[in-house]
């Protein structure tokens, strides 16, 4: 899982690391033996983000949200509890605090989920669009979906979206930011970003792959 750190105006400036769970001895199942070794502060926040307007949740959600093992999740959970993200509402369950809540970006869930489907419809059509204009040096490859509007609830918050280019000189973050903002299409329900490796472990809708066709420069799009 990737280890930077999570830029928020209101995060602190040292955090404790999510530490590795122990090994453990008895058989793990498929799905446990491909899970990252430890969590990320951003897949981690994500999921906070992901439980606003939740009365409560459990280890095991934050588990299968993030592909991880429930001994990984029951690690990170006290370390979340001391920095004041998550505080116990019961034997084995959670609530995310207001801190929590601010630190994740969250925000009351506002939208219809269906509007949020169909924005997520436009962007793939918009990728396509792109990708097909022989002007553009730059090329979707990946984007994947993830969020509260998952877990079908009628009202959500927008949909991130991780977003991997590719072009003659690999993109920056300075150089990707206008042409993430011309794909968002001023839509209020997506927030695009980069796109980095935990986006595509945790729980996720694969919104677009080009398929290689040899070299990356040579994509069947």
């Amino acid at each position: 899982m990737l280890r930077r750190s999570f830029n928020h105006p209101r995060m602190p400036k040292k955090i404790i690391p999510f530490p590795a769970a122990p090994k453990q001895k008895t058989k793990r199942s498929k799905s446990e033996k491909s899970a990252p070794p430890q969590l990320g502060r951003e897949a981690v926040f994500s999921f906070l983000k992901d439980t606003r307007g939740m009365i409560s949740w459990t280890a095991r959600d934050l588990a299968e949200t993030l592909s991880v093992t429930l001994a990984e999740a029951n690690i990170a959970l006290p370390i979340l509890e001391m920095q004041g993200y998550v505080k116990r509402s019961g034997k084995d369950e959670w609530l995310t605090t207001i801190e929590g809540e601010s630190v994740s970006g969250s925000v009351t869930p506002r939208y219809k989920r269906e509007a949020v489907e169909d924005a997520l419809k436009s962007l793939r059509a918009r990728i396509r669009e792109l990708n097909a204009d022989r002007n553009s040096d730059v090329k979707v490859i990946r984007a994947v979906a993830y969020g509260d509007f998952l877990s079908g609830r009628p009202r959500v918050q927008a949909a991130d979206v991780g977003i991997e280019l590719i072009g003659h000189n690999s993109p920056d973050a300075k150089h990707e930011s206008p042409i993430l903002s011309t794909l968002r299409a001023k839509s209020p329900m997506l927030h695009l970003r980069r796109f980095q490796a935990w986006m595509s472990a945790r729980t996720h809708r694969a919104l677009f792959k080009a398929q290689s066709t040899g070299s990356r420069r040579r994509l069947k799009l």
